[in-house]
């Protein structure tokens, strides 16, 4: 993909795969080691994506029966394993890949699945943990994780602070609408076989077939499509702020409260400075 498409932003999954490996073994997320080694990949991604917050994922709370009718989870087995999945990813993972991955230059894309995980990320950007671009990608995937309810999509892209990046994911047959009500508020969409199978009941769905009615839907609703220059561009590759201070300012979250400060707290525009650079204090420790 780096010779045929070198401008193509390339993402590699945080899980690696969480596949069952055998009937009736555990679906399950690889060990911590094994996703760190996601930063020593060659070649390197452009984002890995991070889970924040040890939590059920319970992929198919929200499947119907026409939804695994002909697939691997028709088994019992599969089903159960899927059913029964939970996410790893306590403090001490999610401080520790969040520095490999700054230090290698490759930013993290956090997949997030409720306000309370957001908030966690508010925390490692405040505590200067964290000082990169905001990328999330919100997953209403349910079993655990936000649902289809487009009121707490709204209520989640409410709490999104203005200079973050949001993608909208759902499951199956709900992602062509959930992904459309995205579109027309201004946000960014992911699809694909790993989220839905289905154009409609009985119809398999490839995922170039997905993203070319994403595409046709976009253009319907007056959004152009990014070019992978562009994309680049949006996702604020290869950027980073100096400190907390000033990745708050960038994203437009109010500032740290000061020793004795009271009040509502503010910021001045005129605070707010342009930083680009391929470095970050995580990345510095390693050196």
């Amino acid at each position: 993909l780096r010779v045929a498409v070198p401008k193509m932003l390339l993402q590699v999954g945080g899980s690696i795969s969480f596949a069952p490996e055998g009937d009736g073994k555990a679906a399950k997320w690889p060990g911590i080691d094994t996703r760190h080694m996601l930063a020593e990949l060659v070649p390197q991604p452009d984002q890995v994506t991070i889970v924040i917050n040890t939590n059920q994922m319970s992929l198919t709370e929200l499947m119907s029966k026409d939804d695994v009718a002909g697939t691997s989870l028709e088994k019992p087995e599969y089903f159960n394993a899927y059913r029964e999945m939970v996410t790893e990813a306590p403090p001490s993972f999610v401080v520790e890949h969040l520095r490999r991955l700054v230090a290698k230059g490759i930013q993290p894309h956090f997949m997030i699945g409720s306000i309370h995980q957001l908030e966690t990320v508010e925390r490692l950007i405040r505590t200067g943990v964290y000082t990169g671009p905001l990328v999330l990608n919100h997953m209403a995937l349910g079993g655990g994780y936000a649902g289809r309810n487009p009121a707490d999509m709204l209520e989640f892209v409410r709490r999104v602070p203005d200079g973050a990046v949001l993608t909208i994911e759902s499951l199956m047959r709900t992602v062509p609408p959930i992904c459309t009500m995205a579109v027309a508020l201004g946000l960014h969409v992911r699809v694909g076989v790993e989220d839905n199978l289905w154009r409609r009941k009985g119809e398999r769905f490839t995922s170039v077939a997905q993203v070319e009615q994403m595409v046709r839907i976009a253009r319907e609703l007056g959004r152009d499509v990014a070019t992978g220059e562009e994309a680049r561009g949006i996702y604020k590759i290869g950027k980073y702020y100096r400190s907390a201070d000033e990745a708050l300012a960038h994203l437009g979250w109010p500032p740290n409260r000061r020793p004795g400060q009271r009040g509502f707290l503010v910021r001045a525009p005129e605070t707010v400075r342009e930083t680009r650079t391929t470095t970050s204090p995580l990345a510095e420790e390693t050196r």
